[in-house]
């Protein structure tokens, strides 16, 4: 029971990417046709700096009513783009178009991260921009997008042997009267309409792979695009679920781990047709053992160069000053890394180093890796600082759901507040499932609250569990 309520907050991710492989295998053969395969990682980037281009201009797509302007912003980009795209198409070409491609990718991805140097939080923007969030999409984002992915299907259905014939030989179909620069204006266009839509949701590399990736290994083994169409399909289709799995599982995020299980896929592909079309299989099979009993002794031979952590400095100072020295820095990088070490240390100064940090950070995993060294710190201490941060931002729930269990660790009635808070959420999804356990274990009791059913549907046992606080923590109220 456990287990199908714990998969029932993956359904929507998984509904998203098998949407997403749907659709964009189709696109992603005409692209490996095409030969522009970083048409599509253009396109994605172009959209990606329409929407950063909205932030500039005081938009945000998180909030209510700015979420239709940031988009109508990313679709004028890549419509633009797919301008671009489809006039640098040249009959004789002295330079390939992929060259262009290639330079736009590169200057769209300059101009975002500029715009975005000069953002607070232009760090996790840039972190959004290439993985997405796939895990937070919603279901009603999903039926809208199925429904503008249908309509462009219907309109590639409709025009499929004109896209299909450039695609395939543009010089044959330029003979046969097709005008070239107007189909590919449409279908870059139509291809832009997607790629918007999905970047917001999955990211630029999530996007890339889907396009990319079932398409070049259906390339490898079938002729036909029925054939190709199919392969590419079981492909994306088979790498989500098993991404996702191992996402939810190993708790990885879900984007990148769809990605390396694509290209996962991939190798196997190319190790397989390798030894398959080999007229010698047995010595293709020995060469690619020695690949990898090469790549196990490179990397385990890098592996002993591992550095290890000093337990005095040079000059006599003390790691924990210099791990809290660490925390002055800017590099995000630097900061995670002292915050893991010092939640396994014991020294008073710790404490206060951490809620400085958190009290002028407003990078979300330096936020939670704070909460989880407190937990680990026990020291009452860093109450103040935690529940200072619950009221400066709304974080979203499984954030939330790190700086309560932070409290409750700490003994403080906070805690229990925001646990509430989460369960009174209808969008927290999956964070409800954690807060009411954690307030079961911590409560001993059941309180009826049950995640699959809506709030007003939970209210009594949302009552019942406020009672239970009021009781517990009498000085709350």
């Amino acid at each position: 029971m456990n287990f199908l309520m714990e998969w029932r907050w993956m359904l929507a991710p998984m509904l998203a990417c098998f949407i997403l492989s749907i659709t964009h295998v189709y696109l992603g053969i005409h692209v490996v046709a095409r030969k522009v395969i970083f048409v599509d990682l253009a396109l994605a980037q172009i959209a990606a700096l329409g929407a950063t281009y909205a932030t500039v201009l005081g938009y945000d797509s998180n909030r209510a009513g700015d979420d239709l302007a940031v988009a109508l912003f990313s679709l004028a980009f890549t419509f633009v783009g797919a301008g671009v795209f489809a006039v640098a198409r040249m009959r004789k070409e002295r330079v390939p178009q992929e060259a262009f491609i290639g330079i736009v990718y590169a200057a769209a991805s300059a101009a975002a991260i500029l715009i975005l140097s000069k953002s607070p939080t232009g760090g996790e923007e840039l972190k959004h921009m290439l993985v997405g969030d796939v895990l937070l999409v919603s279901l009603p984002t999903i039926i809208n997008d199925a429904i503008l992915y249908s309509l462009v299907g219907v309109f590639h259905i409709i025009f499929r042997r004109k896209f299909l014939a450039i695609s395939i030989d543009s010089e044959a179909a330029q003979n046969a009267g097709i005008n070239i620069r107007v189909w590919d204006l449409l279908f870059y266009m139509t291809f832009g309409v997607l790629v918007t839509r999905s970047v917001a949701i999955a990211g630029v590399l999530l996007v890339f792979s889907y396009l990319v990736i079932p398409a070049v290994i259906a390339q490898m083994w079938k002729d036909t695009i029925k054939g190709r169409l199919i392969l590419g399909w079981i492909v994306a289709l088979s790498a989500s679920l098993l991404g996702i799995l191992w996402s939810f599982y190993s708790d990885y995020p879900t984007g990148p781990a769809v990605v390396m299980m694509l290209a996962s896929f991939l190798m196997a592909s190319g190790v397989s047709y390798y030894i398959f079309h080999s007229q010698v299989r047995l010595r293709a099979a020995m060469n690619v053992a020695a690949m990898v009993l090469f790549g196990i002794l490179f990397f385990g031979t890098l592996s002993h160069f591992r550095k290890t952590a000093p337990q005095q400095a040079s000059a006599g100072v003390p790691v924990a000053d210099l791990l809290i020295g660490e925390l002055k820095h800017d590099d995000v990088t630097s900061q995670l890394d002292a915050i893991s070490h010092l939640g396994d240390m014991n020294d008073p100064r710790i404490v206060s180093a951490l809620a400085d940090l958190l009290s002028r950070s407003d990078n979300e995993q330096v936020v939670e890796a704070i909460a989880e060294a407190f937990m680990k710190l026990k020291d009452s201490h860093a109450i103040p600082a935690l529940n200072s941060a619950l009221k400066r931002k709304n974080y979203d729930p499984f954030l939330k759901l790190t700086i309560a269990k932070a409290l409750v660790e700490l003994k403080d009635k906070s805690g229990y507040d925001a646990l509430i808070d989460i369960l009174k959420n209808a969008d927290a999804g999956f964070a409800r499932v954690q807060a009411i356990e954690v307030i079961k274990q911590k409560a001993g009791q059941d309180f009826g609250y049950n995640p699959e059913r809506t709030v007003p549907e939970n209210a009594g046992a949302i009552d019942r569990i406020e009672r239970w606080q009021k009781q517990e923590h009498p000085a709350a109220n």
